[in-house]
C-alpha cells in the first residue's frame, strides 16, 4: 500500500547537525524576507507563516515522531491566547510575566487532560482531543463575561516600554522564537528521546520492553506539543492585537493538519514548508471568489495523490535523482532535514 504524509512510520530520522545547511537555508531566507516585502500585509503573512510553523512543529514531535494523533490542539492554541489576554487587560500583567504564566496554564491544561486522554490509541484518542477542542471553542463562543463571546477581547500591542514594536521588530521576534523552537525539536529528534519516541510510535509493547516509560513520555510529549501550540496562539494574538473563538475553532486545526500533510510528517523541516503553502496558496485562490474552499480542496486532495511523502519528501526525491542515485532515500547530507526512507517503507 501506498504510504501518505500522514503515515509517520513511511519515514526514519538519521544522525545529523543541530544546525544543517538546510537550517542556515531556512534562517537566511527568514531574515531577508523582509527585504522584498513591500507592505504591511506582507509582512503580516510572513509573519504567519513563522507562527504557524510553530504549531506545526509541535504536531509534528507529537504525532510524526511520537504517533499520537490529537485533534484538539487548536485548543491549546486558544487557551494561551486567551490567558495572554486576559492576564494583561484584567490581571495588569507585563508582557514579560503574562507570556509565562500563559504557557503555565496551557501546560497545566494539558497535563491535566492528557493523564485521561493518553490511555486512549489511535482515532479513539482522536475524537477524545476533538471533543477537547470543541469544548474549548464553546465556552470561549459562550463565556461572553470573560472572554467577550464573538467580540473576543482587544489587547494591546506589543511595546518595549512606551514604545510599540513595528511590524518589523514583530516580525524577528516571531522569527526569533520560531528559530529557537527549530533547533528544539531537532535536539529532541535527534537525541535518546527522539528514538524513544519513535520506539512508541512503532510499537508501545517493544518500547516498554526495551526499558522506555511509555506513559511519561507520551505525556510529556503531549504538554511539549500543547506549549508550542500556546506559543503560537500567543503570536498569532499579538500579531492581529485581539484574540477570538475563531482560534480554538475547526479551520485551525484543518491548518495544523495540512501542515503536516503537506510538509511531510516526521521531518525536521516539513512544518516550514507547510506553513508556507497554508499561509500563500489562499491568497492566490482569492480570485476563485465563493469556490476558493473547493479550490482549496481540489489543491490538497491533487498533492495527496502525487506527492504523498509531502514537500520534504520531494525535497529528498530530488535530492537523490540530483545525485543520480534512487530515490529509496539512502543518499547522503539532504537539504531538507536529514531524512531518508527505508527500503520498502513505502510498500
Amino acid at each position: 500500500m501506498k504510504s501518505t504524509s500522514l503515515s509517520p512510520r513511511a519515514v526514519r530520522v538519521r544522525h545529523v547537525p543541530l544546525i544543517s545547511p538546510a537550517f542556515l537555508v531556512f534562517l537566511g531566507a527568514a531574515l531577508c524576507a523582509p527585504l522584498v516585502m513591500t507592505t504591511g500585509f506582507q509582512m503580516r503573512l510572513v509573519s504567519l507563516i513563522g507562527i504557524y510553523a510553530i504549531l506545526g512543529m509541535g504536531f509534528n514531535v507529537l504525532y510524526g515522531y511520537c504517533g499520537q494523533v490529537s485533534m484538539g490542539h487548536q485548543g491549546f492554541f486558544g487557551i494561551a491566547a486567551y490567558a495572554y489576554a486576559l492576564f494583561q487587560t484584567k490581571a495588569g500583567f507585563s508582557v514579560i510575566a503574562a507570556v509565562p504564566a500563559s504557557l503555565v496554564v496551557c501546560a497545566l491544561v494539558a497535563l491535566l487532560i492528557g493523564i485521561p486522554l493518553l490511555r486512549l490509541r489511535s482515532h479513539y484518542l482522536a475524537m477524545a482531543s476533538l471533543c477537547f477542542g470543541l469544548v474549548i471553542s464553546g465556552v470561549a463562543n459562550r463565556w461572553i463575561d470573560v472572554t467577550g463571546g464573538s467580540a473576543g477581547i482587544l489587547i494591546p500591542p506589543l511595546a518595549i516600554g512606551d514604545e510599540p514594536l513595528s511590524r518589523l521588530q514583530l516580525y524577528y521576534l516571531i522569527v526569533a522564537s520560531a528559530t529557537v523552537v527549530l533547533i528544539l525539536q531537532n535536539a529532541i529528534v535527534s537525541g535518546h528521546l527522539g528514538r524513544s519516541l519513535q520506539a512508541i510510535r512503532d510499537d508501545e509493547r517493544a518500547a516498554a520492553a526495551l526499558g522506555v516509560n511509555v506513559p511519561v513520555q507520551k505525556l510529556r510529549t503531549f504538554v511539549f506539543s500543547a506549549v508550542l501550540a500556546g506559543i503560537a496562539g500567543i503570536g498569532f494574538a499579538v500579531v492581529n492585537q485581539q484574540v477570538s473563538p475563531s482560534m480554538a475553532e475547526f479551520p485551525t486545526l484543518v491548518s495544523m493538519l495540512t501542515i503536516a500533510v503537506v510538509g511531510g510528517l516526521a521531518t525536521r523541516y516539513g512544518p516550514i514548508f507547510g506553513a508556507i503553502v497554508v499561509v500563500i496558496t489562499p491568497q492566490f485562490l482569492a480570485d476563485f471568489g465563493d469556490l476558493q474552499t473547493l479550490a482549496y480542496g481540489v489543491c490538497l486532495l491533487l498533492f495527496l495523490i502525487f506527492i504523498p511523502n509531502g514537500l520534504s519528501g520531494l525535497v529528498v526525491s530530488l535530492s537523490a535523482w540530483l545525485r543520480g542515485q534512487d530515490s529509496s532515500g539512502r543518499s547522503g547530507q539532504q537539504l531538507s532535514d536529514g531524512v531518508t526512507k527505508e527500503n520498502g517503507a513505502g510498500q
